[in-house]
Order: C-alpha cells, then sequence, then structure tokens
C-alpha cells in the first residue's frame, strides 16, 4: 500500500538515442553514439537505448525511427537526444513534423548543442539595423548552459 505522506521515489527518465549517417559512415556513426552518450551522462540520464539507420535515405522508409516512435508512443522513452533534426528528415518541415509527434507522445526530443545553439528567446536570424541579419553569439565557454538552447 502507498503512504500518501511519504515523499514519492523519484522515477528515472528513459533515454533514447536516434541516429541516422547518410552515406554510412563507420567513423562519424562512432562518433555520434559517443557523444549521445556523453550528453545523456551529462544529463544525468541512464544509459540510452540506440536506434539507428545508417545507410537509409529519408525518402526511404525509417524502421528504426518507426520503432522508436512507437516506443514513445508506448511510453517506454521520456526523451529521444539527437546530434540535430536532420537525422529525422533533411527538409525542415517533415524533421519538425517527427519531433512534433514525439511530443505528442510525451516524448523529449534533446539536440546535442553545437554549432545551431543559440539564447533562449533570441530568432535563429536577428535584423540589425543597417548590417543586415547576423547570428547570435555563441555562448562562452564554462558559460550557464541552462542559458542555452539548441534549436
Amino acid at each position: 500500500m502507498h503512504d500518501l505522506h511519504r515523499a514519492a521515489r523519484p522515477t528515472m527518465r528513459r533515454a533514447a538515442v536516434y541516429l541516422r549517417c547518410r552515406p554510412y559512415d563507420a567513423r562519424e556513426a562512432d562518433y555520434m553514439r559517443t557523444a549521445m552518450e556523453q550528453l545523456a551522462d551529462r544529463l544525468a540520464l541512464p544509459m540510452p537505448d540506440v536506434y539507428t539507420d545508417h545507410g537509409l535515405s529519408t525518402r526511404e522508409p525509417l524502421p528504426a525511427l518507426e520503432n522508436l516512435l512507437v516506443a514513445a508512443e508506448r511510453r517506454w522513452v521520456d526523451v529521444v537526444l539527437v546530434p540535430g533534426p536532420f537525422v529525422f528528415a533533411l527538409d525542415d518541415r517533415a524533421a519538425a513534423e517527427t519531433v512534433r509527434r514525439f511530443a505528442r507522445a510525451g516524448c523529449e526530443v534533446v539536440e546535442a548543442p553545437g554549432r545551431v545553439v543559440r539564447p533562449v528567446g533570441v530568432p535563429r536570424l536577428s535584423a540589425v539595423p543597417g548590417l543586415g541579419p547576423v547570428r547570435p553569439r555563441r555562448p562562452a565557454p564554462g558559460g550557464d548552459p541552462a542559458a542555452y538552447q539548441a534549436v
């Protein structure tokens, strides 16, 4: 019987990694997998399950991605780590739709920080009068990672 007066035991978030290299490159695949496992460790997530569709084009069926989506819909996965949305599709709209599908399933998609990290609330390109569009400055090394989000 559950004691309502005792604090609930925190539950562990279940993590997965989705990777796709096209064309397949074993060295790049190993690098991405290691980077995603290190990201999971930094986020205090358990060792993630790895789903890969290496060598497959987004114009073909992606069986590992479909299996991962089913796992998310069944609530077997809470967080999906990716190097970027390009692993879902090269078309931005199609990639965004896959991210929305994970969100509808209650699953968070976390992109690895890198070139596309920007300050929270700052648009990807901001117009500066007289200078045209410029990219926001990157965070300083050792800066507060909570102040930045991946896009």
